[in-house]
């Protein structure tokens, strides 16, 4: 039986990801500190967020939403995605 368990590497991602801007502050000065390429500079957009009646039933769109992302690549080669509900710029850089 295969499982698709994430990542350590992954589960830090959700962690930066879902982390309010305040908690992340305190570490902000380790976190650019690490030697990383900007691949892809925050950047906001928009994105259509589907749902489902009940969970189950068929989907429908239910709206946009303001979405920043960044992309950026470690000194080491790993590639890091941060996509982040809202407009700040700062938080989708440091995640």
């Amino acid at each position: 039986m295969h499982t698709c368990e994430p990542s350590a590497r992954q589960r830090w991602m959700a962690v930066l990801a879902r982390a309010d801007a305040a908690e992340l502050a305190p570490f902000e000065h380790a976190l650019r500190d690490c030697t990383h390429q900007l691949i892809r500079p925050a950047e906001i957009g928009m994105t259509l967020v589907r749902g489902r009646m009940g969970g189950t039933g068929a989907p429908f769109n239910l709206g946009e939403m303001s979405v920043t992302r960044c992309v950026v690549r470690l000194a080491d080669g790993h590639t890091g995605y941060s996509y982040r509900a809202g407009r700040d710029k700062r938080h989708a850089e440091l995640a």
